[in-house]
């Protein structure tokens, strides 16, 4: 073994084997067929439903959503639970900008249970965007639930299941069902989402005081996959689920989704045929599993407040290991103690200051170099990502190899010159006590992230030490590799630099390990990585896919004019509809593309203002109505109801007839939008290559616009 780690290609396919090899053991499950026992999870048997669910786009307001609606309410009823549909008005604010509503119908199902301490609440959701079948988002977690419902086993703790409407519009059904939720009681919801085609089942939110609860999931499922540091980061970013509702209302829970196959997302690809059905299975075991844990456990010793949070990581996909977070300042005080003992020890070595200094300083020129390598590679892969979906290249992961490749070819040649110069110890010592302080940062802003800078960083000073290289490298290339690969899921291509960054960073603690071949041969793992890296790239550029469109239909009814609007580049489709050149206009709060066409004199809704009450009366059934006005709409009101004030009111789903009281400021205007699904008829229909782009409700709709002055 020390013997081949002299060598350059052997270190190489060392490591390539080691990373390959527990990334191949993330991966999802092999889907089990219809054929297995009534009491195991089938894939086969939920893709029946997927099929059901994912025929056509099913957003709120059409046919199809209603058809899905009472497929699902006779589905639950015929496995034995008690069925209602819950129908509502929900709303909620989005800053002072923006207020949401729609007429939500949420499914709830559920099986009393023997001597329950509480109820067990799994969540998935029905409606789709416009764009897409839905096949991943979220028919993939709704056929999970049907599936787990018939395999599960009544017990003490009440099962219900909640499948909510217009999550896709802003998480309205899951805000109606909460507003409605009259009863007190222990609540643990398990939310199944997805954002893409497939990939691991990540559990990656949790409750707060969650270490009871993650006790019991590291025990109960199959294949945990779950990082506090993927929670921590979560937190920070602006992305919500109908967990963070469930949250809001004092609900414990656990989130999961898996995110692979990011084109797929809210597009026409998002088809039965287009998912995975492996992860489909992952997501079924975790809630079978995970339901027959909770339904016999004491919900109320889970969800209890104020019992301690976790820190947690997977191994492999396979074991979960978590302690409490309150153990981060004393392990954190073990890592200072080992640096300053390794620094005592090689305190008298030729050049230590000076190699230890030269290591600190290299180790910061590293993540400058990493993060300008994946700037670069951005800047490559930028034609590569213009009209995808998601911006996400269809080659990405062959892009994301060739950033690997090249960050690692730079770095190595950075350091194989270093380890030439310097004593070799120190100088490796010298670039841990970046890692060093990045931990401690961690420890006192971001616990839940300093698992995955504490052990790699024990072992590597274990391996100084000891003079045992291999002994470094061990836990970074068990954890390292499967968390860049999911920041690189999340992320795609949109943060080429970050991921730069983490390659640079990472490269630290496996320093110990590639001394010998950087001193041996400085240029071989340099020449290696950029053949490699060009190759990834010349793949990635090669893979393909459709392109996104997006086309509307406005018509001014106040001005008499209609324009053909675009929210993209045009193409050789909305090129070909274009009489006249196209002028920009904000449509959706947004800026698009508008081109004059004949107007067809649709049908526009009846708007009444009498004092501070405005009906509206729609000819045909919308999708949505949008109101917009130049001046905050204050004093606003739904059936008695106070709503918060806002310049744009989005109301989905709405009814035939609706009244909102108004307290308008005088001289100002409001903008009503009636948005009707569907393209004029004989609109050609888009080329192959062309797909619809996501921008609810705008694409491939009809929008007639009304002016109010007051």
């Amino acid at each position: 073994m020390l013997d081949l780690l002299q060598r350059p290609l052997a270190t190489l396919l060392l490591l390539g084997l080691i990373t390959a090899g527990a990334m191949h053991l993330q991966a999802p499950p092999d889907p089990v067929p219809a054929s297995a026992p009534a009491d195991r999870f089938s894939a086969e048997r939920a893709m029946v439903h997927v099929r059901e669910l994912a025929q056509a786009p099913h957003p709120l307001g059409t046919l199809e959503h209603d058809r899905l609606r009472d497929h699902l309410v006779a589905s639950f009823r015929h496995l034995g639970f008690t069925t209602a549909v819950q129908k509502r008005t929900a709303w909620r604010a989005h800053g002072e900008r923006d207020l949401v509503l729609a007429t939500v119908e949420n499914i709830v199902a559920e099986k009393p249970g023997s001597a329950p301490t509480g109820t067990l609440l799994l969540v998935a959701h029905y409606d789709s965007h416009g764009t897409g079948p839905g096949a991943g988002d979220d028919a993939a977690g709704v056929a999970a639930l049907l599936e787990t419902a018939r395999a599960l086993a009544p017990d003490r703790n009440t099962l219900r299941i909640l499948i909510t409407d217009a999550e896709e519009v802003g998480l309205l059904g899951a805000q109606g069902y909460v507003d409605a939720l009259g009863e007190k009681g222990p609540t643990l919801a398990l939310n199944f989402e997805a954002r893409g085609g497939g990939g691991p089942v990540f559990m990656f939110e949790t409750s707060e005081g969650n270490l009871p609860l993650m006790r019991e999931f590291a025990s109960a499922a199959p294949r945990p996959h779950a990082s506090s540091l993927m929670y921590a980061l979560y937190k920070l970013l602006p992305n919500d689920t109908d967990l963070t509702v469930l949250k809001q209302a004092g609900m414990a829970g656990l989130n999961f989704a898996f995110v692979g196959t990011w084109q797929h997302y809210h597009t026409a690809l998002d088809t039965p045929e287009g998912l995975d059905q492996r992860s489909l299975q992952q997501h079924g075991d975790t809630a079978l599993a995970l339901g027959r844990r909770f339904l016999a456990a004491d919900l109320g010793a889970v969800t209890r407040p104020g019992q301690g949070e976790a820190i947690y990581f997977d191994v492999l996909g396979r074991i979960l290991l978590l302690y409490p977070a309150t153990l981060a300042w004393p392990l954190t005080a073990v890592a200072l103690a080992a640096f300053a003992t390794l620094l005592w020890r090689f305190r008298r070595e030729r050049g230590a200051w000076r190699s230890g200094l030269a290591g600190t300083g290299l180790a910061l020129g590293s993540l400058a170099a990493g993060a300008l390598t994946g700037q670069v590679a951005g800047l490559l892969v930028r034609p590569f990502r213009q009209g995808i979906p998601n911006q996400d290249p269809y080659g990405v992961g062959w892009f994301e190899g060739a950033l690997l490749a090249a960050a690692l070819a730079i770095l190595a040649w950075v350091w194989g010159w270093a380890l030439r110069r310097f004593e070799a110890r120190c100088l490796v010592l010298g670039a841990l006590a970046l890692w060093l302080l990045a931990l401690v940062v961690a420890t006192a802003l971001l616990p839940g992230a300093t698992y995955l800078l504490l052990w790699p960083l024990l072992f590597a000073m274990l391996g100084l030490w000891w003079e045992k290289p291999w002994v470094a490298g061990l836990p970074l290339l068990l954890l390292f590799p499967a968390v860049w690969h999911s920041l690189a899921l999340l992320l795609g291509f949109s943060l080429p630099g970050f991921l730069g960054l983490m390659l640079a960073f990472g490269l630290i603690p496996l320093l110990p390990l590639l001394r010998a071949p950087f001193q041996a041969h400085p240029m071989a793992l340099p020449a290696i990585g950029l053949g490699t890296a060009m190759l990834c790239f010349a793949a990635g550029a090669t893979t393909t896919g459709p392109h996104l469109s997006t086309l509307a239909y406005l018509e001014e009814a106040d001005t008499g004019k209609a324009h053909w609007v675009s929210f993209h580049d045009p193409d050789a489709w909305t090129r070909s509809l274009r009489t006249e050149p196209a002028g920009e206009i904000r449509f959706g709060g947004r800026r698009a593309q508008a081109s004059p066409t004949p107007v067809l004199h649709l049908a526009r809704p009846s708007l009444i203002l009498e004092g501070k009450q405005l009906t509206i009366a729609l000819p045909e059934r919308a999708l949505a109505l949008v109101l917009s006005a130049d001046a905050p709409l204050s004093g606003m009101t739904l059936d008695g109801t106070p709503l918060p004030a806002a310049r744009r009111v989005h109301w989905f789903a709405p009814p035939a007839n609706l009244t909102l009281g108004l307290a308008p400021r005088q001289g100002s205007r409001l903008t009503v939008d009636a948005i009707l699904p569907g393209l004029p008829p004989g609109t050609p229909p888009r080329p192959p290559g062309l797909i619809p782009a996501p921008v609810d409700p705008y694409t491939d709709t009809r929008v007639v616009r009304q002016v109010l002055a007051f």
